[in-house]
């Protein structure tokens, strides 16, 4: 199963300490202008987000046109293998009526009938494949919505609203229910819970994607694997939940820690323990993703 780590701006740049880092990269994390071919490195894939789960939580949205110029911008003269997302409508406001929620749908499909037109006009490098994004708020509604994805043409799937869910049971129904549609291989977005790898890599899943390395870091969370268990620097307390607090650091193979016990990893209030931090979790996270053992990793 294929890790995506969410990339933003003051991250360290995976590419360069990993030659098979793949990115996932928003249209609304980087500047307008701001475009791949600017990293130091490339990754070796890269998914170009269209932005819709941030768009979800403000009432004024870009049209799909708009957004599909901005991603082509993003990826100029970029060679390696990228997936550009249509723009979706992510349900994840509970409070929406079951009328609400469906004509959200509706828009989602319609942008992505729309995104497919778009790239037949522009037309795509032999290395872009589009991605249409599978939406819904239960086992039907992700059918019908996978079944006229699959109908416009869409080889490549991502399945979304998935980020407030936290059923095990349901999110691998509802997972199951669209690969019955669309077959293997579909990336699953927001979702690496502790308990739900192993049944996301069983049901034939291709990628998933996570922001956490970043995140925990800023928590002063730090990440090990084999078993993936996470740890909380003293003194900080809040409300990220943890195994354990970290008193020393250990011997790692991170490009963090190189071999060593790298003991800035346990200090705090610099920018630049954070990024050694950030890094380091990036490696235990996607070892532990990868990994065909793995059976904990946690939400």
């Amino acid at each position: 199963m294929r890790f995506y780590v969410s990339w933003y701006p003051g991250d360290p740049v995976y590419p360069q300490y990993d030659d098979d880092c793949a990115l996932l990269i928003s249209t609304t994390s980087v500047a307008t202008r701001w475009k791949v071919k600017h990293l130091p490195k490339p990754p070796s894939s890269l998914i170009v987000d269209s932005g819709g789960f941030r768009y979800a939580l403000i009432d004024k949205h870009p049209t799909q046109k708009q957004i599909f110029e901005r991603q082509l911008r993003m990826i100029d003269k970029v060679i390696c293998d990228v997936t550009l997302c249509q723009l979706d409508y992510p349900l994840i406001n509970q409070s929406l009526t079951s009328n609400e929620r469906d004509r959200l749908i509706h828009r989602t499909l319609a942008n992505a009938s729309e995104f497919r037109a778009l790239a037949a006009y522009y037309g795509t490098a032999p290395n872009v494949e589009l991605m249409g994004i599978v939406q819904g708020y239960d086992i039907d509604s992700l059918v019908y919505s996978a079944r006229e994805l699959k109908r416009l043409g869409f080889t490549r799937f991502g399945i979304g609203s998935m980020a407030f869910l936290y059923d095990m049971d349901e999110i691998t129904a509802r997972i199951r229910a669209v690969i019955k549609v669309v077959g293997t291989g579909v990336h699953v977005f927001g979702v690496t819970g502790e308990r739900i790898a192993s049944r996301l890599r069983a049901l034939g899943v291709g990628s998933v994607d996570s922001s956490r390395p970043a995140k925990a870091a800023m928590y002063n969370v730090i990440f090990s694997s084999d078993p993936f268990k996470r740890h909380r620097i003293r003194p900080t307390r809040g409300s990220y939940e943890q195994a354990t607090y970290i008193e020393e650091p250990f011997v790692c193979p991170c490009p963090a820690c190189e071999g060593r016990a790298n003991s800035d990893l346990l200090k705090l209030g610099k920018r630049e323990y954070v990024f050694l931090r950030t890094l380091h979790n990036y490696y235990h996270l996607k070892q532990a993703i990868c990994s065909s053992t793995a059976s904990s990793l946690y939400r």
